[in-house]
């Protein structure tokens, strides 16, 4: 498929599809980037806007773990290219810290850093190293529904964002809370306390996460902003270990498992309604020769009454 040395698309997909979940990545990590120097830039009092754009698509980031690029080397350098843009975004928003001596977003971003690693360096291993297929499946439906959905949160989030009261910076809080949505959808087909766990953990942290950022809105108490930092850095961790452990078989009940499981049940199913059709036959075959019989020895012991 051109260039790019695509896979085909498969049901739910296009063409175009394929090609958007290739450029989404880079726009949503160019927009970290941008928001990062515009708050390095303009770190003023009075400014209205800070990491609204980047907060908005940060969530289409996360599609490169099914990037559909065939070629090792191209999905190789795919993966470097937005870990080293992301990185920067990071080390600019680190810089921005370290020059007003914030310590504690300075070990927030240290973390990001770290775990923006580990993450690009597992893809690597999964997709390209041992060529693992993903099993969350990224359709032309669940962008779709990703779009809707902002459109509901960010009704609420604008105001806050251009609020001068508020220092809010690029925040993983609403690609979380959409990424544990699609990820919902999957669950049936989880398998193993691993992945199980930190579905669940991921939930929960998502929402304390969302629960002390709005806290902190309302109260400007600091301790709140913190724990929300603190979870949205745990958050995504989790988030990034629920793609990982995806990747592998034993972690997930693939699509064919399920639908052998299907057929049999299903095949169980008719069997049994087949032998009680047949079980019924037999009894109703059986009660109606025994009817029979009664009638003959009823006739026959009324004849030789007649007799006698």
């Amino acid at each position: 498929m051109g260039f790019f040395d695509l896979h085909e698309p498969e049901d739910g997909q296009d063409r175009f599809f394929l090609y958007a979940m290739i450029v989404l990545p880079f726009f949503a990590t160019g927009s970290y980037l941008f928001d990062a120097l515009y708050h390095y830039e303009y770190d003023s009092k009075d400014r209205t806007y800070e990491g609204l754009l980047s907060t908005i698509v940060i969530v289409f980031a996360y599609l490169q773990y099914c990037a559909p690029i065939r070629s090792r080397k191209a999905l190789t350098l795919y993966y470097v290219l937005l870990c080293m843009v992301k990185e920067a975004a990071s080390i600019v928003y680190l810089l921005s810290y370290i020059r007003a001596h914030d310590v504690f977003k300075i070990v927030c971003y240290i973390c990001f850093l770290i775990i923006d690693l580990f993450f690009t360096a597992a893809l690597i291993h999964c997709r390209v190293i041992n060529n693992y297929e993903s099993h969350i499946v990224v359709e032309n439906k669940h962008l779709f529904h990703f779009i809707s959905r902002l459109e509901v949160i960010l009704t609420i989030f604008i105001p806050v964002y251009m609020n001068v009261k508020f220092s809010s910076l690029t925040r993983y809080t609403i690609a979380h809370f959409l990424l544990f949505d699609f990820f919902s959808d999957s669950y049936a087909r989880f398998q193993g306390i691993w992945i199980k766990s930190a579905i669940y953990l991921f939930v929960i942290i998502t929402t304390v996460s969302v629960a002390t950022e709005w806290l902190y809105f309302n109260d400007q108490t600091i301790i709140y902003e913190e724990i929300s930092y603190v979870a949205e850095v745990i958050a995504n961790a989790l988030c990034d270990s629920i793609i990982i452990l995806q990747f592998f078989p034993f972690h997930f009940k693939t699509q064919f498992v399920q639908n052998i499981f299907r057929n049999a049940l299903l095949f169980k199913k008719q069997l049994n309604e087949v032998n009680l059709s047949t079980s019924i036959g037999e009894s109703t075959k059986i009660d109606i020769a025994q009817n029979i019989d009664t009638k003959i020895d009823e006739r026959t012991h009324t004849k030789i009454s007649e007799v006698f």
